[in-house]
């Protein structure tokens, strides 16, 4: 009886061991927002994070929209954007070791804490308060060292009808950094060998086919750079100062995470002329990333056939005048948070599940703020059965001048919050859209939910052929016409508010419909509550 009783001791201290030790091993590391800290002690809101799935600038998924089965975009695949922190409501103070450097540390920051026990071992940096990068919106250097064929490393280089190679994991064709300057005129820059690093790529450039850094300029001309890398950018920028000037170019890849021109950190492309095609996954053609990177581009044609990549993507201002391209897998165009792009006489198509997305991600390559899209004598298609323009978690605002707009469903606009893709916190993560039509034609129905806002303006002789908020679901939705733009309604519609410069609403074709408006709103005061009757036999009355 002694042996077994021993016996059985024996068995219940190691199972408690392992209990306690399976208990520790789950309490190694904690995610949180930091709310207090000092040289002692750290304090966070808790919570569980997932990394989130980046649409085109980063190595996740892609924005297709408003459905799981598609990826971030920066466009077009599985559910884009999946991820980011979500508290539990919750508070927690740890010790700090030692060893722990709280420099760059403050409130609103989110931190992965390694711990043993009650002490915090290790702090890892995820997001700034803002939403900017672990880094810092200012961090313009990556952690890999960055080599290449060809290093141009200060100083000047001229470089003709030569062609440089590389097969390496990490090791760009060719690289110029530190403030050196290169002319590249002719010759063909190959590239093979994957990343090892996404983010390095993504970021900084790290086995681009072409890397500018540091300050530093290229001028190409007439070259052609291919790559079948993961993670090979074609022509890359970062960084203040770094600047690329390509024209009559050709680029061609066939990896993921390999676009044709990005831009990252203040870094700027100028191109004209070029030819870019990619077929990889998160490849738009043209794109900027981390660190709000500038592009302008002219009379080139891209094509792009992978998931998530849509013929533009920014985080960052683009410019593309006298482009043509077409996307299959992904949305026409795609604006992430604090950003623009700006089309004059393009021809671009797209695919996806909406054609324009206009959002802000919880992955922190873009800042939060206004998404911006202009677009003047341009005609943008999508094959897609979603809405023409999809607006989620941001304020947005697109003006449209002569551009003509061809989509299969009619839908113009959604503007809705998202319980798939985990883009800011459910429930608070609307979209407020204005829309703006200049000599334009708008035609199509406008859905917004009940955390979102859509405002509609029609100017100088726009059209518009459609429904505003049928469902009477807005958390508000508004029109303003001038004298000379036209309302044709096609379905009785809620507005929160109506302005029109002709205040006999001659100009809006009811086709028997009725207008319905909330006559406690400021904005209606000219209606005086009055219920008018409209051309086509219905009316604008004050909603019940």
């Amino acid at each position: 009886m002694g042996t077994f009783k021993k016996t059985i001791a024996v068995f219940s201290a190691f199972l408690l061991l392992t209990l306690l030790a399976a208990c520790s091993s789950k309490d190694d590391e904690a995610y949180g927002k930091i709310t207090e800290i000092s040289d002692t002690e750290i304090t966070i809101e808790t919570g569980a994070y997932e990394p989130p799935a980046k649409p085109e600038g980063e190595s996740g998924s892609a924005p297709a929209g408003e459905s799981p089965s598609q990826e971030k975009e920066q466009g077009g695949a599985p559910p884009q954007g999946m991820g980011g922190f979500t508290s539990d409501g919750g508070s927690k103070t740890y010790i700090l070791s030692d060893n722990i450097d709280i420099t760059n540390l403050k409130e609103g920051v989110l931190v992965k804490l390694t711990l043993n026990e009650d002490t915090v071992t290790a702090i890892e940096t995820i997001q700034q308060p803002d939403g900017g990068p672990a880094g810092g919106a200012d961090s313009e250097t990556g952690t890999a060292k960055a080599s290449a064929a060809y290093t141009v490393s200060g100083g000047k280089q001229n470089s003709e009808n030569k062609d440089y190679e590389s097969e390496d994991a990490n090791v760009s064709a060719v690289l110029v950094q530190n403030k050196g300057s290169l002319t590249l005129t002719g010759g063909t820059l190959t590239k093979s060998g994957d990343t090892t690093d996404d983010d390095e790529s993504n970021f900084y450039g790290l086995n681009a086919i072409l890397a500018a850094s540091g300050g530093s300029n290229v001028s190409l001309d007439g070259t052609t750079l291919t790559s079948s890398a993961d993670g090979s950018n074609a022509i890359f920028a970062t960084g203040k100062g770094s600047k690329v000037t390509a024209k009559d170019f050709t680029i061609y890849t066939t990896g993921d995470s390999s676009r044709g021109l990005d831009a990252t950190y203040k870094g700027t492309i100028v191109a004209s002329g070029g030819n870019i095609t990619t077929k990889g996954s998160h490849c738009a053609p043209i794109a900027t990333d981390r660190g709000e990177g500038t592009i302008q581009v002219s009379d080139t044609s891209v094509s792009a056939e992978g998931d998530g990549s849509p013929c533009i993507y920014s985080t960052g201002d683009i410019t593309a005048t006298n482009v043509t391209g077409n996307a299959t897998g992904s949305q026409i165009v795609v604006v992430e948070g604090k950003n623009s792009i700006t089309l004059k006489d393009c021809i671009l198509q797209g695919a996806g599940k909406n054609g324009i997305m206009l959002y802000q991600s919880t992955s922190g390559d873009a800042a939060p703020g206004q998404a911006i899209l202009n677009a003047t004598d341009s005609t943008l298609t999508t094959t897609s059965e979603g809405p023409m323009f999809y607006v989620t978690n941001t304020d947005a605002a697109a003006t449209l001048e002569n551009t003509k707009l061809y989509y299969s469903s009619d839908i113009l606009v959604n503007a809705a919050g998202n319980n798939t893709n985990n883009w800011g916190k459910e429930g608070e993560n609307g979209g407020n859209f204005t829309l703006t039509g200049v000599s334009q034609k708008f035609e199509g129905n406008i859905k917004c939910d009940k955390i979102s806002t859509v405002a509609l303006n029609l100017t100088e002789k726009t059209s518009f052929k459609g429904a505003i908020n049928s469902a009477d679901t807005a958390k508000s939705a508004s029109i303003s016409l001038d004298k000379s733009s036209t309302w044709t309604v096609t379905g009785d519609s809620y507005v929160t508010a109506i302005t029109n410069k002709d205040a006999a609403c001659n100009n809006i074709k009811s086709k028997g419909f009725t207008v319905y408006y909330d006559k406690d709103n400021n904005a209606n005061k000219w209606l005086n509550g009055k219920t008018l009757s409209l051309s086509g036999g219905g009316k604008l009355t004050p909603a019940a």
